[in-house]
């Protein structure tokens, strides 16, 4: 989690740095943080690439691990699958004779 964090601010960091040299050029003003946010991305892309990757293969380990885990059932849902379990049942056991 630390890596996304520090991702995420070298991101930012670059995305103002850019803000501040096109400032005396453009002004503050929509146009400039458009203008930003854009090259930004592009220097993001271009210069934290190795960094994206670990933050990604942070995250698929995390989702991997996630989804490893047995999911635990609460009471209400086992009480439901009670009582599905019995509807289904009792329809099983009355409509036998009946053609669908």
């Amino acid at each position: 989690m630390r890596t996304f964090w520090l991702y995420t601010l070298a991101r930012l960091g670059i995305i103002i740095a850019v803000g501040l040299v096109l400032f005396p050029f453009l002004g503050f003003n929509m146009v400039m943080a458009l203008a930003a946010i854009i090259i930004g991305a592009l220097l993001s892309y271009l210069f934290l690439g190795r960094m994206r990757a670990q933050v990604a293969t942070d995250i698929e380990e995390r989702v991997a691990k996630q989804a490893a885990k047995p999911k635990r059932k609460g009471a209400d849902e086992e009480a439901e699958d009670r009582i599905v379990a019995d509807r289904v049942g009792d329809d099983d056991s009355t409509d036998g004779d009946k053609p669908e």
